[in-house]
């Protein structure tokens, strides 16, 4: 019997379906080498990190002053050159002022007695207003009643200068009350005389309330700012000048509208980039939100510090130093599976398959979920979606 002759498209129909089989399964095998692509995806982060608040703020000193009196009020703006307090310095002592007191009592006192039985209704009003205030006060310290305290301390001060400017335009003409007035005057000079008037070398909002940090944690020294230095802020410990600064320190003038928040957590958690911006809220003050720029990223010893530039108003923070802040962003960006990402030389990349071989191309991982990391390329626009990567 002949046997057929077995023709050469008998192999090549036979190979079609092992060609097809291959094509499909061929990103699957793993022959040393495959490729895949650059897609897009989105992915959201919240996260809760002990944090340091750091204010543009120029701290007054003086080592000389041994009493302030107080100008402007606390925790209001400011423009350079407004007066913020009447510094006494080295050489005035409170007996000065005991002493002016006691004159002040005694011209009072002469004047009633001149007066006698005549009635000043103006001055008698004065006095009750005097009479009034000194009651809201008195009840206040008592905690008898509730309210403001600095708001009656200066209406008690605004009655007592009205009083004293009322005895003094309408003295009478009598020799020994002429020299009580003469006293008080030489008395008030001596005082004047160990007095420098403070004011404002910058706009801002003003605060006499010093933390000891404001030397260390300053715009100048953003750039030196380490973890192991913010680490030590959020557990208390001194920096190197903060005594100084609670030393000879009077007030600060901050820029309210511009301030930073300094971020130290495990590198293995958390992988920020400059130029990307979150949401920040503060533990007990969930009512207010801000938007927050990472503007530095520091990694050191497994840790890595980002730095937040905010460009709102800081309102209460004005006072705060640490805290828990909670920090969140939704993330949309270029994205690849976890298997085509390399560390070449300590830096993570992509080999983009664009030439025999590929291109490696670094990038920052901005967030892993399951096998998908979305990332961000180290050279802007060098990686587009649909690109295809090697997998080598």
């Amino acid at each position: 019997m002949r046997r057929r002759r077995v023709k050469a498209r008998f192999f090549i129909f036979l190979a079609i379906p092992l060609i097809v089989a291959f094509l499909i399964l061929r990103p699957h095998l793993n022959f040393g080498s495959g490729e895949d692509y650059i897609f897009t995806s989105t992915a959201s982060y919240q996260q809760q990190m002990p944090c340091v608040i750091i204010r543009d703020e120029s701290v007054t000193e003086s080592s000389a002053t041994v009493r302030v009196e107080y100008i402007a009020k606390e925790s209001t703006e400011v423009a350079a050159g407004d007066t913020i307090a009447n510094l006494f310095t080295t050489g005035y002592s409170e007996s000065l002022l005991t002493k002016l007191e006691t004159t002040r009592q005694n011209i009072q006192s002469y004047h009633r007695a001149l007066l006698g039985t005549i009635v000043d209704s103006d001055l008698n009003r004065l006095e009750t207003i005097i009479d009034i205030v000194s009651l809201d006060f008195k009840n206040l310290v008592t905690q008898q009643t509730r309210g403001n305290l600095q708001t009656v301390v200066e209406q008690l001060e605004t009655a007592m200068v009205n009083r004293q400017e009322y005895l003094r335009q309408n003295k009478r003409d009598d020799t020994k009350l002429t020299q009580l007035y003469e006293e008080e005057t030489s008395r008030l000079n001596s005082i004047q005389s160990w007095r420098q008037i403070s004011t404002a070398g910058r706009d801002g909002v003003v605060s006499f309330y010093l933390d000891g940090y404001e030397s260390d944690l300053t715009l100048a020294l953003l750039d030196a700012l380490s973890p192991t230095d913010v680490q030590s802020v959020i557990s208390g410990e001194p920096l190197a000048h903060s005594k100084d600064v609670l030393a000879n320190g009077v007030y600060r003038i901050v820029d309210q509208d511009k301030w930073y928040v300094a971020v130290v957590e495990s590198a293995e958690k958390w992988n920020p980039v400059v130029g990307q911006e979150y949401f920040l809220q503060l533990e007990g003050f969930e009512d207010l939100s801000y938007a927050a720029t990472v503007t530095s990223v520091q990694k050191a010893s497994g840790s890595v510090l980002a730095i937040f530039e905010i460009d709102q108003p800081i309102g209460p923070l004005l006072y705060q130093r640490t805290g828990r802040a909670t920090l969140s962003i939704s993330l949309q960006s270029l994205a690849v599976r976890n298997h085509a990402l390399y560390n070449k030389d300590g830096q993570i990349g992509i080999w983009l398959y664009d030439v025999p071989g590929g291109t490696f191309v670094p990038v920052e991982v901005l967030k892993t979920e399951g096998n998908i990391s979305l990332i961000q390329p180290m050279v802007e626009s060098s990686l587009q979606p649909g690109q295809r990567v090697l997998i080598k």
